[in-house]
């Protein structure tokens, strides 16, 4: 299994692990808070995410996007936040 940071859904460099050579891979989005007269509730939603290999001249990471690419600044947090093990 391979470690990837996912952007996107509500995620912000979030680890999880994928198998080998994947394209796509589908996880939860963040759990986000909603507020509807006085209760407090929580949704998610399934999310599909593509494999990206960025900083390959590093070893490569893993990146599922889902929506806008993160920037290089939010995929350097991500690393020194999760501490993802590189791919190479």
């Amino acid at each position: 299994m391979n470690d990837i940071m996912l952007f996107g859904a509500g995620h912000h460099g979030k680890k999880e692990q994928v198998a080998p050579g994947v394209e796509k891979v589908t996880f939860g989005s963040s759990i986000e808070p909603h507020q509807s007269q006085a209760r407090l509730s929580f949704s998610s939603y399934n999310a599909t995410f593509i494999v990206k290999t960025v900083y390959q001249e590093r070893g490569g990471y893993l990146i599922g996007v889902c929506g806008d690419e993160p920037s290089d600044e939010d995929i350097v947090k991500a690393i020194f936040k999760y501490h993802p093990k590189p791919i190479g």
